[in-house]
């Protein structure tokens, strides 16, 4: 019996009106479930700070950044291949499982030949189960079905959208927090990786149809194009990772704890919100590849939407970083405030950085997206070195910041390789956002001045609501009052009046409908 097809592939060329418009479902799909994702993650992770030590959180995050170190080679973008590749077949998903299992096994037995080494090298002997089970984890994880890869790559955001949501609630709810009660220690984080993996696994066969079989036929056809993504990967680890190491190795577990909820919760504001919609928008750039205006029109319509957005929450959560980790964590994780503050801003630089990565490899220009990130790298090691020992965790977010500063340049520059994109459209994009940015920031900075942050958990609540509140009210009518002479209705802020103007529409016609 043959293996069904993993996708419903056809060679028909789509409007690119009808891409633009499954891209826009996609991107409502994907944020809804980004958002649903990080709700989770936020309650957890607010439960989990009460209940675990900021040791606990920076001893998994450790762990996980060494089998970062060995996983790294093994990052080549195969599904990334599939999703570009418009005549992928069910030999080309089946050499991508097969590559991704096997290199999943040698990782878990890497991970547990270094256990023993690693504890002793920071002096922690709770590493060595820590990293075995995380290696389990690893392991297990790699036998997901590579069928799931098809909701991408067919624009079928909804069913990932019940995939994904699916083993969030049932890992966090049904077994990392019920453990982190039970337990009280690390053992919950592990034990509830554990269980996500292997339901990871489950729901994929379960999900889709798509069986695959061992194989490695198409190895050389994937990697023409996957080639680029084990620079970039490396790269990634090294800007992403290497800060944890050399934390851990000069400032303890402690202050990799603080490093890394820290670059979660700036992560929430900037690049959680980026990433739902490049996971959406990228299969449709790889449609409009072959006509570069219109690949230039969605990329700067997407653009104009993502700093509209990630601008003002970068900005707010650097201006508001004491109020919401207080509030968030707790007293415990104070040494956060001041890496979110830096953080926020880095995550915004981020946000663009990645927006040319995709653009770029919807295009088949992953060499340049290569040059940035290994550009960005190049610039980050050296300076954590020296910074690290100096000044600890504080350090290493400067230099980092600072690194994103100087590889700007050079990203605007390739993106202007790949479509027509200049000066004059990156101020088209950004002056709006950038002073409605500024009007709120100028409110909130008052704010802080005239009502300094009380003591009282309920009181820092009401403080944090209205400085929330009230800034995204400056910013939007700042914004308005800017877009308003001119109302584009192909602009950003045009596009989100009239599709909010239509969900009122159909909000109103269903409550009609049942009144």
């Amino acid at each position: 019996m043959p293996t069904p097809s993993p996708h419903n592939f056809s060679p028909v060329q789509e409007n690119p009106q009808v891409v633009n418009n499954r891209m826009a479902t996609g991107v409502a799909w994907m944020v809804m479930l980004r958002m649903a994702d990080r709700g989770i993650a936020i309650v957890s992770t607010m439960v989990l700070a009460r209940l675990l030590v900021p040791g606990d959180f920076g001893l998994i995050a450790l762990a996980t950044s060494l089998i970062g170190m060995l996983e790294v080679l093994g990052a080549v973008g195969m599904d990334m291949a599939l999703i570009q590749r418009a005549d992928a077949q069910a030999r080309h998903f089946n050499t991508a499982w097969t590559f991704r299992a096997l290199f999943g096994l040698v990782t878990a037995a890497l991970v547990a030949m270094l256990a023993v080494p690693t504890a002793s090298f920071y002096a922690e002997p709770r590493l060595v189960p820590v990293m075995l089970m995380l290696g389990l984890t690893h392991a297990l994880q790699s036998f997901e079905n590579i069928g799931v890869v098809a909701f991408r790559k067919d624009l079928e955001f909804d069913r990932e959208f019940r995939y994904r949501l699916t083993r969030r609630v049932v890992t966090t709810f049904g077994v990392t927090l019920p453990l982190a009660f039970a337990l009280g220690n690390y053992w919950a984080l592990l034990i509830g990786s554990v269980v996500g993996a292997g339901l990871t696994v489950v729901l994929s066969f379960w999900l889709h149809p798509y069986r695959p079989r061992p194989s490695l036929a198409a190895f050389g056809e994937l990697m023409r194009f996957s080639k680029w993504f084990l620079l970039d990967a490396i790269a990634e680890f090294l800007y992403a990772r290497v800060a944890v190491l050399v934390i851990g190795r000069w400032s303890g577990p402690s202050a990799v704890g603080a490093y890394s909820l820290a670059g979660d919760l700036a992560s929430m504001a900037t690049l959680e919100i980026s990433a739902p919609v490049h996971r959406a928008v990228f299969p449709g750039y790889t449609r409009l590849s072959e006509g570069r205006s219109q690949l230039r029109e969605a990329f700067l319509m997407v653009t104009a939407l993502l700093l509209l957005v990630v601008l003002p929450c970068g900005v707010g959560v650097s201006l508001l970083a004491e109020p919401i980790v207080l509030l968030m964590f707790g007293d415990k994780w104070r040494d956060a405030i001041a890496l979110v503050r830096v953080l926020g801003i880095d995550g915004i630089l981020s946000v663009m950085l990645s927006s040319a990565h995709y653009l770029n490899m919807a295009a088949g220009m992953t060499r340049s997206s290569s040059i940035v990130l290994a550009a960005h790298a190049a610039l980050t090691i050296p300076l954590l070195f020296w910074a690290v020992p100096e000044h600890g965790a504080q350090g290493a977010v400067v230099v980092m910041l600072l690194a994103s500063v100087l590889t700007a340049p050079v990203n605007f520059y390739l993106v202007g390789k790949v479509v027509d994109f200049g000066l004059r459209d990156l101020k088209a994009l950004v002056w709006r956002p950038l002073l409605g940015v500024l009007t709120m920031s100028v409110g909130l900075l008052s704010l802080q001045i005239l009502w300094p942050l009380p003591a009282e958990t309920w009181q820092r609540a009401v403080y944090a609501a209205l400085a929330v509140v009230g800034g995204a009210c400056v910013y939007g009518t700042t914004v308005y009052l800017l877009w308003r002479p001119h109302g584009q209705p192909e602009s950003a802020e045009g596009q989100i009046l009239a599709r909010a103007s239509r969900l009122i529409r159909a909000v109103r016609a269903r409550s009609f409908v049942r009144a």
